[in-house]
């Protein structure tokens, strides 16, 4: 080897070797230069990077500095990527599941120690299967009754009350200021979140009861006059409108500009939310489809929820293609609904009494919690914990990775589907209960 650059290679990694004081060698200068003058390249670049006025110590610390800033940016790259890959949890409740995707995942926290009921509220009707949104220290539930309620959430104190004379039998969402409901009348009703005063009702030809979902400044919610519509959160106005062949009973997903809206009929439909233009449609089979999520290129649904379906069936679905990824069946063959979706597992309550938690990627049963009677629903999972509302008038807390019982907290009437922000779990019950639970030690 040439002895020149056996030298360079020596002095280059004497000074990149960590110790108490460095001390560069006299021609360590010179000798970079002589060993990158054998390009003219690199001359240029040695010239830009160490001026030949600079002093041989100089020129390591900026050789030094510039391999310290590169291990710098790799690190910090590195950590990008490690954060991006990690969903962003909403810390508040804005909307029906936690968010627009739907998937029940939040950042929580949930109660710790020993479950305690902090305050219950009664309101003027049921609220059967229905989320609280909490947004910004407020509860915002609707009823049966007709009735729009803000509740504080510290204390459960009423902030207002608004009636719009007709059954309201979605879960709100909350954005942009305003509350937005969908009534028995067909109307999607928007309200201020201070007072609940009105600021605008669009009307469609059937019954709303898939709950709202709002992104980017779009209210996206379907009819049972067989159409998804996309309006202006600020002012009502109509977007657009697509027709879906068949009633919508319950709530559409949004993710990734895709909304993903199931129909009667047992049909799922892909609509570009910008357009409203079909991307893809898939018939899943006989009977209603359930309320979807979506996560990571996942969209999953369950078929047949009512008499006429003899099969019951969870389809785990490609986001962009619509083909089959897997299928699941309770082994009781009983109906299936979505309670939540994780990182490795969707949680799926069925009417045999069961919750199961089916591995994302393959739709295998991973295991099962039960034995409580009839589970309503499974739709808040924060910070490894699933959250349950029993048919025996209980919530409960379960293990996300095993399905142990953590706890379980009795409340008045059948639970709908629970909100879990700041420490609590806020939940409203078809007894007109909103009842917050918290933890005591």
């Amino acid at each position: 080897m040439n002895a020149q650059f056996s030298l360079t290679d020596d002095a280059i990694r004497t000074a990149l070797t960590p110790a108490p004081q460095v001390v560069a060698p006299s021609d360590l200068g010179s000798s970079i230069r002589a060993t990158v003058d054998v390009t003219s390249q690199r001359r240029r670049w040695i010239s830009w990077v160490f001026p030949a006025p600079a002093s041989s110590s100089i020129r390591v610390l900026v050789l030094v500095g510039l391999v310290g800033l590169l291990l710098l940016a790799g690190l910090l790259i590195a950590v990008g990527a490690l954060r991006s890959s990690k969903p962003v949890l909403p810390t508040d409740a804005t909307m029906f599941r936690g968010g627009p995707s739907r998937t029940g995942l939040v950042l929580g926290p949930g109660p710790v120690g020993h479950p305690t009921i902090i305050w219950d509220r009664s309101v003027g009707g049921a609220i059967t299967a229905n989320m609280p949104a909490v947004v910004a220290g407020v509860v915002y539930v609707a009823d049966a009754g007709g009735s729009v309620t803000a509740f504080d959430a510290a204390t459960g104190d009423q902030r207002w009350s608004r009636q719009l004379g007709s059954a309201a039998n979605t879960s709100p969402a909350v954005g942009g200021g305003l509350v937005v409901v969908g009534d028995a009348a067909g109307d999607i009703v928007a309200l201020d979140v201070r007072d609940g005063m009105r600021h605008w009702a669009f009307h469609t030809g059937g019954e709303v009861r898939s709950s709202p979902g709002i992104v980017e400044g779009i209210v996206y919610d379907g009819s049972a006059d067989g159409n998804l519509y996309a309006l202006d959160l600020a002012t009502g106005a109509r977007r657009w409108a697509f027709p879906t062949g068949g009633a919508v009973s319950r709530t559409s997903a949004i993710d990734g500009g895709v909304v993903y809206v199931g129909s009667e009929g047992g049909v799922v439909n892909a609509v570009d939310a910008a357009s409203g233009i079909r991307r893809w449609q898939k018939v899943l089979g006989p009977g209603q489809v359930s309320s979807l999520a979506v996560a990571a290129g996942l969209v999953v649904a369950g078929s047949g929820l009512d008499d006429s379906a003899n099969v019951h069936v969870l389809f785990g679905i490609d986001a962009m293609t619509g083909t089959d990824r897997w299928r699941f069946m309770a082994p009781t063959g009983e109906q299936l609904i979505i309670g939540a979706v994780g990182e490795t597992s969707v949680f799926a309550p069925s009417d045999d009494a069961n919750v199961y938690a089916v591995d994302r990627n393959t739709g295998v049963a991973r295991w099962h919690f039960g034995e409580h009677g009839v589970l309503g629903s499974a739709d808040a999972l924060a910070a490894g914990v699933l959250y349950v509302a029993g048919g025996d008038r209980a919530v409960y807390a379960v293990d996300e990775h095993t399905g142990a019982l953590l706890w379980q907290q009795p409340v008045i009437g059948q639970p709908g589907v629970p909100a879990v922000v700041g420490g609590r779990l806020y939940v409203a019950t078809d007894l007109g209960s909103v009842v917050a639970i918290g933890g005591a030690p």
